[in-house]
């Protein structure tokens, strides 16, 4: 299958935009001093974000093509995998579970964007890179912010932790022109990785996001949770995704 230079500029673009967003947001964390309850409120717009394209952009998406039994059975799969990826990070400790948390979300919808970006229909995979990089803000604020705390690897080095998640967002754009070049309409495969992508977000959030935001029980997390995913909804309904 040829390859357009335009659609190569274009999943560049894009997976840099997806993936590049949470180096700006620990560029952010590191010029501006945020109170714990913002960087508490940015994870639960976060949290919002990813849920409200996990179940309207990836769920449907994929169920539309593989139907809803596989769909449901990668959806428990993906959950297990990033169960089993964060586990191991854990014990490696380090910073390793804080680099793995930036990156584990971007990486099968990067293959998926790249492998989608020439169809007719990539409007809704735009939309979930979209969603994904804003969602990157807040996760790149949050994770320099527990990367200054002394107790990993980095040892409150700025340049070490930049430098780290300057790596982790450059590792989307790589795996956007891998999709692009090597998974161009192969649908099943990619409503796979959809559904696989959806139930480790799921696991995410309510394993480390959603708990985190609201460890001090405070009600305004709960809105930056809620406007994370209307306007998570929003974009995608622009789009011209479900």
């Amino acid at each position: 299958m040829t390859i357009e230079i335009s659609n190569v500029i274009t999943v560049i673009a894009i997976t840099a935009f997806a993936g590049c967003t949470s180096f700006v947001g620990a560029l952010i964390s590191h010029k501006v001093q945020l109170s714990e309850s913002k960087i508490l409120t940015l994870t639960a717009f976060g949290a919002g974000l990813l849920m409200s394209a996990a179940i309207f952009q990836m769920v449907l998406e994929a169920e539309k093509d593989i139907g809803l039994v596989l769909t449901m059975i990668a959806f428990a799969l993906g959950a297990v995998i990033f169960t089993v990826a964060d586990y191991i990070a854990e014990k490696k400790g380090g910073g390793a579970g804080i680099l793995l948390g930036i990156g584990l979300d971007t990486i099968p919808e990067s293959l998926a964007i790249g492998a989608s970006i020439a169809a007719a229909a990539a409007g809704p995979i735009i939309a979930l890179a979209v969603i994904i990089g804003i969602q990157n803000i807040p996760e790149g604020i949050a994770s320099y912010k527990e990367m200054m705390t002394g107790k990993t690897a980095f040892n409150n080095n700025p340049k070490k932790a930049l430098g780290a998640i300057g790596v982790v967002s450059v590792i989307p754009i790589i795996l956007g022109l891998v999709g692009l070049f090597y998974l161009q309409g192969m649908q099943f495969i990619i409503s796979i990785i959809l559904a696989l992508s959806a139930g480790g977000i799921f696991y995410m959030l309510y394993y480390d996001m959603i708990p985190k935001a609201h460890k001090e029980r405070k009600w305004i997390p709960t809105f930056g949770a809620i406007l994370g995913f209307i306007l998570g909804f929003i974009i995608i309904r622009v789009s011209g995704g479900q």
